[in-house]
C-alpha cells in the first residue's frame, strides 16, 4: 500500500480526528500515487497515523478512513461501517418517517459517500475520486446491511468535476421506479428519485419542520413557504399546525406539480396556493400587494457556494428577510434559513438583525437549529455545520 508522509507539526490535526490531508500536508510518496488508491499516512519521522485514499491532484489529497492501524479496508470494513451507520439512525429516526440519511459522508467514516434510505429504496451520491474506486464494494455492503429493493446513483454534484469525474445518474442494483412515497413525521411525501433534485428530497429539515408546525402554526393561520420545493413546511403547517391557508412559492415547475401531489395525498390541496416564479419578485410583488401572513418560512438554497460571494450572497439573505418582515403580522412567527456553510450562524443572526432595524419589527429569538440529527455535523470540520435556521416571533404590536 502506498505510504504518505506528512510535514512535521500537521500531523497534531489528524491526531485530533480531522479526516483530511491537504496537498501542501504532505512531505513525501513511498512512490508516485494512483489518483483514488488507498493509503498509509505516516508522521514525518514514519510512525502510523491513519488509512485512507488519495487523489493527488486535489486540493483535500487524502481523506481519511480509518485510525486504526490493524483495520483492513476490504468488504468486511465497508458492511461494518454501514452496520454501525444504520444501527445510530434506528435509534434516531422516528417510527414516522420512512426516509432519512443513512450515511452522511465524514460524519459516518465514509468520506465522499452520501446515503439516502426512501422506504426501501437507497439512493447513493459519490463526490471523491477514491470513493469512486471504492464503489463495488460500497454497494455490496449496502446489499447485505441494508437488503435494499434497489439502488439508484445520482451522482450529479458539480464537485465531482473537481475530483476530474463525470457526473452520472444511473440504476445500480434491482427495480427503481420514478417516484416512491415515504412518510416524513407521518406526512406522505412523494420523492423524485429518477430525475428529481439532489438525491430526491431534502431530509435535513424534517426535525425543523416538526417543530414549526407543533409550535408556530396555530389553526386558522396563514402561512407563507418560500422555496417550498416539494412543499415540506407548508404541508407541515397545513397538517400538523393546521393551517388554514398556505402559500407556496418555488421556481422549478417539477417541484410545484409534486408538491401539489404531496398536498392532494395528506387531503390539503384546498388550503394551498400555489405561486411559480423568482422568490425575490414574488415576494416583492406579494408585500407591495398588502399580503400578510401570521408565519413565514424563508429556505432559499446556497447563495454563497464559495467565500468570495459572501457579500453578494448577504445581501440576497437580506432582500428576501426584509419582504418576510413587512408581510408578517404583529406577533408572528418566521422562521429564515442558511444551507450555504460560509453564512455561519453569527453572520445569518447578523442578517436577520440588519433586516429587523430596518423594518422596525422587534423580533425575540426562540430556537437556532441546525441540520436533522441523521446529518450530523463533524466537529472538527466547521462546514459541516451547513444548515442553520433562525426561529423568530415579533413582537404583538405595531410601532
Amino acid at each position: 500500500m502506498l505510504q504518505v508522509s506528512i510535514k512535521r507539526g500537521r500531523e497534531k490535526r489528524i491526531k485530533g480526528f480531522h479526516p483530511w490531508v491537504y496537498k501542501n500536508d504532505i512531505l513525501s510518496f513511498s512512490r508516485r500515487p494512483k489518483p483514488g488508491e488507498l493509503c498509509v499516512v505516516r508522521d514525518y519521522k514514519g510512525a502510523f497515523l491513519a488509512k485512507g485514499y488519495i487523489n493527488p491532484d486535489s486540493y483535500i489529497a487524502i481523506r481519511i478512513l480509518t485510525y486504526r492501524k490493524d483495520e483492513k479496508l476490504d468488504l468486511k470494513f465497508f458492511i461494518k461501517r454501514i452496520s454501525e451507520a444504520l444501527e445510530y439512525r434506528k435509534g434516531i429516526v422516528p417510527s414516522d418517517s420512512t426516509g432519512f440519511r443513512l450515511i452522511h459522508s465524514e460524519a459516518d467514516y465514509l468520506p465522499g459517500l452520501i446515503v439516502d434510505y426512501y422506504n426501501g429504496y437507497l439512493v447513493v451520491q459519490i463526490t471523491t475520486l477514491g470513493m469512486e474506486v471504492l464503489k463495488d464494494k460500497v454497494v455490496q455492503a449496502l446489499i447485505e446491511v441494508v437488503k435494499p429493493k434497489g439502488i439508484y446513483e445520482k451522482s450529479t454534484v458539480q464537485v465531482r468535476e473537481l475530483e476530474g469525474l463525470p457526473l452520472v445518474e444511473q440504476s445500480l442494483y434491482g427495480e427503481i421506479p420514478e417516484k416512491v412515497v415515504i412518510t416524513e413525521n407521518g406526512i406522505k411525501f412523494n420523492v423524485q428519485i429518477i430525475g428529481g433534485q439532489k438525491t430526491g428530497y431534502f431530509l435535513d429539515q424534517r426535525e425543523n419542520k416538526l417543530l414549526f408546525a407543533k409550535e408556530f402554526v396555530k389553526e386558522g393561520d396563514r402561512v407563507l413557504d418560500a422555496f417550498c420545493h416539494l412543499g415540506g413546511f407548508g404541508i407541515h403547517a397545513a397538517v400538523i399546525g393546521k393551517a388554514k391557508e398556505v402559500v407556496a412559492v418555488d421556481s422549478s415547475q417539477l417541484a410545484l406539480d409534486l408538491a401539489k401531489e404531496n398536498a392532494k395525498l395528506n387531503g390539503v390541496a384546498d388550503k394551498f396556493q400555489f405561486v411559480k416564479g423568482d422568490a425575490f419578485k414574488v415576494l416583492k410583488r406579494m408585500q407591495q400587494e398588502g399580503e400578510k401572513f401570521d408565519s413565514i418560512v424563508i429556505d432559499p438554497p446556497a447563495f454563497a457556494k464559495s467565500k468570495t460571494v459572501v457579500e453578494q450572497a448577504k445581501r440576497g439573505y437580506k432582500e428576501l428577510f426584509l419582504r418576510g418582515l413587512k408581510m408578517l403580522k404583529p406577533g408572528g412567527n418566521i422562521v429564515v434559513c442558511s444551507c450555504s456553510h460560509h453564512i455561519t450562524p453569527p453572520i445569518l443572526e447578523e442578517i436577520l438583525l440588519s433586516a429587523a432595524y430596518d423594518t422596525r419589527i422587534p423580533l425575540k429569538v426562540l430556537y437556532t437549529t441546525y441540520q436533522a440529527k441523521d446529518h450530523p455535523f463533524v466537529l472538527q470540520i466547521p462546514e459541516s455545520r451547513y444548515l442553520k435556521c433562525i426561529f423568530a416571533k415579533s413582537f404583538p404590536w405595531e410601532v
